[in-house]
């Protein structure tokens, strides 16, 4: 008797089940083999453009923040030189009012000697070391001895002496010479 099947034939669909596996193991392990380190490359080439990006940001901010700095090194060097330069003019001034100490006291002293109520000019007043010569003219004569006990009471000069009075009509002229107590310079 012959048997007709039909059914299909399931051994060629167990056949062919049983080659599919083999088939797709191999692609998937091709694929892990080839599309991860693809797909790892490309994670760090992204994350490698990324901190090139900030990188770059950076350094354009960094670069700013010199060009600002630079500026300010400029002026703090502008204003350094400023500083000096007002130090050294400070230190020439305090170096004047040093040696100006000494006119000025003398002049003090001398102006503090005139008598109050008096017609007296000074015309010269001279000073090499410690002596001093006083020139001037006054109506009044008998004002110069009061001149001459003033400065002598005064403590700044010492030996007070009139050296020349030359008495006109109208205005006597006098010359006093003094010594100072202590060195000044007048220049």
């Amino acid at each position: 008797m012959i048997k007709v099947n039909l059914f299909r034939d399931k051994t060629q669909k167990v056949r062919k089940a049983a080659a599919k596996p083999a088939v797709a193991r191999t692609g998937v392990l091709l694929v892990m083999l080839l599309v991860l380190p693809l797909a790892a490359v490309g994670a760090w080439w992204y994350q490698l453009r990324g901190e090139v990006k900030t990188l770059t940001a950076s350094r354009s901010r960094l670069r700013t923040e010199s060009a600002r700095l630079q500026d300010l090194k400029k002026d703090i060097q502008k204003y350094e030189t400023l500083k000096a330069q007002y130090e050294s003019r400070i230190g020439v001034i305090e170096r004047l009012q040093q040696s100006q100490s000494g006119p000025v006291l003398l002049m003090n002293n001398v102006i503090q000697s005139i008598p109050r109520s008096s017609s007296l000019w000074l015309t010269a007043l001279d000073q090499k070391g410690e002596r001093i010569q006083i020139t001037g003219y006054t109506k009044q004569s008998d004002i110069i001895p009061d001149l001459l006990t003033n400065l002598a009471s005064s403590g700044y000069f010492e030996n007070v002496d009139l050296e020349l009075i030359d008495n006109p009509k109208d205005l006597a002229k006098f010359q006093l010479v003094c010594t100072a107590k202590r060195t000044t310079s007048a220049e």
